[in-house]
């Protein structure tokens, strides 16, 4: 899900903005002037888990009904992406101008359901863009870590990436019926 979720947000960017999925660390320190991609870069910087949408329950009822399947809590997953401008041709005004975009268009729109955006993939219910402002300091660490030069960026946090799965090993069998019936006298 998690490539299927960061490649929608891909398509979705308006026609002007030419992406590519990509590690801006590597693809700016190992192509220098000329890398070869496009000039706008969207790498997943951070996964993180959100524990309080955890579903405690370990079973769910199989498709006939009676059936019940193993499961264990879905992970929901904020991913944090970085969108990079490393334009070399044209500068910095349209390093800048591509950051601008990403940033209106997510303004504009940043909840992705199937009810907003049919071609949400299948097993995302919601998608939800959240610009995460960095200060300095955070910045400098952040473009430390990537081993890279700074460039014109922006971050989001992308909440709600769902990986689900049941196996198809059935829950323990039914031994004993427990049933507790509280009988009024009538005295």
């Amino acid at each position: 899900m998690i490539f299927q979720a960061i490649n929608f947000i891909k398509s979705v960017l308006p026609a002007s903005v030419d992406a590519d999925l990509g590690n801006i660390g590597e693809i700016v320190a190992s192509a220098g002037n000329n890398h070869g991609t496009s000039p706008l870069i969207i790498s997943l910087v951070n996964i993180e888990e959100n524990r309080l949408s955890r579903d405690p329950s370990n079973y769910v009822r199989g498709s006939d009904g009676i059936t019940l399947l193993k499961k264990n809590p879905a992970v929901h997953l904020n991913l944090t992406l970085l969108f990079t401008s490393v334009r070399h041709e044209g500068g910095y005004e349209l390093a800048l101008n591509d950051i601008q975009q990403v940033i209106g268009h997510f303004q504009k729109q940043y909840v992705f359901d199937r009810a907003t955006n049919p071609q949400v993939p299948d097993g995302i219910e919601r998608l939800v863009l959240e610009m995460i402002s960095l200060n300095l300091e955070q910045l400098h660490q952040l473009w430390s870590m990537l081993g890279g030069k700074y460039h014109p960026s922006v971050a989001y946090k992308m909440r709600m990436v769902t990986i689900d799965s049941v196996t198809e090993e059935s829950g323990p069998l039914i031994t004993d019926i427990e049933s507790n019936y509280f009988l009024k006298d009538k005295a």
